[in-house]
């Protein structure tokens, strides 16, 4: 994560050195990616760049991480239109995301780094949600109909239904799959899931 020189900057130029990150890894592959560009399109010194991010992994991780805490609203959000229904909510964030994958950026954002970073082993999403974020998501979940003895099985569901969700968007996003393919595939893991998860 980016040190705390970064969060004590003003908000309009934290944005502008996120833009110019958003635009320097869409732009390119992780490995290209310069941070020659990064520093002359946000218009910092080098020795700046080094004050807010240890390096460029350490940098995309923070702007893959600004996206999954989008995701993380967005499904907050969708279970409390499904009323806790954590499958159905499930199928509705693959079909959000398949929407914002149309826009370039974030179409190249995952094509140009997440695959990338996957291949060399690299964890972008390793940011589990907090104690107090799962426990929000956790109260709109409706688990009377699912088999849960302890707190900690519905972590553990929610955690299966995040890794299968995430590799099959993965795979839509990066065409390696039709989108229309991903949601039927999708749909088949979830009802295997599901079947074994109900009362």
């Amino acid at each position: 994560m980016p040190k705390e020189t970064f969060f004590n900057l003003k908000l309009d130029k934290r944005e502008k050195i996120e833009t110019a990150l958003v635009n320097e890894f869409s732009r390119t592959t992780f490995e290209k990616a310069s941070i020659s560009n990064i520093i002359e399109e946000a218009q910092i010194p080098r020795g700046s760049f080094y004050q807010y991010f240890e390096d460029k992994e350490d940098a995309v991780k923070y702007i893959m991480q600004k996206y999954t805490k989008l995701e993380k609203e967005k499904m907050y959000n969708l279970l409390i239109e499904t009323k806790g229904d954590i499958f159905e909510a499930t199928l509705k964030m693959y079909d959000y995301i398949i929407e914002v994958s149309e826009n370039e950026k974030y179409f190249k954002i995952c094509k140009n780094i997440i695959q990338e970073l996957r291949k060399n082993n690299v964890n972008v999403f390793e940011q589990i949600p907090s104690e107090k974020e799962q426990n929000e998501l956790n109260k709109v979940i409706d688990t009377s109909n699912l088999k849960i003895d302890k707190k900690d099985d519905l972590d553990y569901i929610m955690k299966i239904l995040t890794t299968i969700s995430r590799t099959v968007m993965l795979e839509a996003v990066s065409n390696q799959i039709t989108k229309e393919q991903g949601r039927i595939e999708l749909e088949r893991k979830l009802e295997i899931l599901k079947k074994g998860m109900k009362k």
